[in-house]
């Protein structure tokens, strides 16, 4: 019966941990939809992406940031100030872009939340990304399919494993019987 209980619960452990990793698993790759594009000055945070993820302005321009997502972002620009803005539910945050250029940005929190705004002709003294149009990317991306790079699943695994293995150790422990 002890032997039957705590496999039953290394069993549950396991499935929780592959039940909570399978999500996590397919929270990222570009907002999971593929690169939206806009003009304007405002990006919602929503679905933990960005939209757009492409967002074309004038020099001068004020975007406005938006979290309507339900939980907290922040939002990191890489080589422009300020580098990080913490966005709550129902906040905003702004940054006016005076320069032509491309300012790439993305939430640490949560894994494949990046975005991009190009100021202008997008062209800088040293553009920091180049973005390629959609029909572009979709081509290159049939012709060379990229591996994988999630460690999520094979983490869910690896607990699977080793929550498995104790479940199957501890049932198999004699019970202690003292004299």
């Amino acid at each position: 019966m002890r032997r039957s209980i705590i496999a039953l619960f290394g069993s549950v452990i396991a499935g929780t941990a592959l039940i909570v990793a399978g999500p996590t698993a397919f929270a990222g790759g570009g907002c999971h939809q593929g690169a939206t594009q806009g003009a304007g000055t405002s990006v919602d945070l929503t679905g933990m992406c960005f939209s757009p993820t492409i967002l074309y302005i004038k020099p001068g321009a004020t975007v406005t940031w938006t979290n309507r997502d339900g939980m907290r972002h922040e939002i990191v620009g890489t080589g422009w100030i300020p580098s990080l803005s913490t966005v709550e539910d129902g906040q905003t945050s702004k940054q006016t872009f005076p320069t032509a250029g491309v300012f790439p940005y993305s939430c640490p929190l949560h894994y494949g939340m990046n975005a991009v705004v190009i100021v202008g002709d997008g062209k800088a003294s040293v553009p920091l990304a180049v973005v390629q149009p959609t029909a572009v990317a979709a081509t290159a991306a049939a012709a060379s399919p990229r591996p994988s790079t999630d460690p999520w699943p094979y983490l869910a695994l690896i607990a699977a494993g080793v929550a498995g293995a104790l479940g199957y150790g501890l049932g198999r422990r004699r019970p202690v019987t003292e004299p």
